[in-house]
């Protein structure tokens, strides 16, 4: 499908995942991925590549509110530089500052966020987080079409 996209917001545990298009301008959280050190079962990411055929994928990418690198961004940048190299598809690191921020407080006002499984909200924000992050890379960069 022309301009779909693929997300990933890696983190330590688990790894958020969204599709998105950039024709029509929409997003979908995906479930995430379970990861071990921020690595997550390449086979998985292999599979979802295979299944949603994205054109480009998007990696969220922390920096520090001044603008500056983490040791969380140098784990981001080896993700999206593994992903690139086993799937042969460009990868564009998108700035993610504030965007868990932006999750948690949407999760709030959701009827979500009444329920108590910690772990499902947990998941929820992540997915949520990769959606954030696509948003914004569709936003910035509208297809030309």
């Amino acid at each position: 499908m022309k301009g779909r996209l693929l997300a990933f917001d890696p983190g330590l545990k688990r790894i958020g995942v969204a599709t998105g298009n950039r024709t029509t301008g929409t997003t979908q959280a995906l479930p995430t991925l379970d990861a071990k050190n921020g690595e997550p079962n390449w086979e998985l990411v292999i599979q979802l590549v295979d299944e949603w055929k994205p054109q480009t994928l998007v990696v969220g990418f922390p920096l520090q509110l001044d603008g500056s690198e983490s040791a969380m961004s140098k784990k981001c940048r080896r993700f999206a530089n593994k992903l690139e190299t086993k799937t042969q598809l460009p990868v564009i690191l998108v700035d993610e500052r504030l965007t868990s921020a932006s999750a948690d407080a949407l999760i709030r006002d959701s009827a979500e966020s009444g329920k108590s499984q910690t772990r499902r909200r947990q998941e929820w924000r992540d997915s949520l987080a990769a959606e954030l992050i696509l948003g914004t890379y569709i936003n910035e960069n509208p297809d030309p079409s």
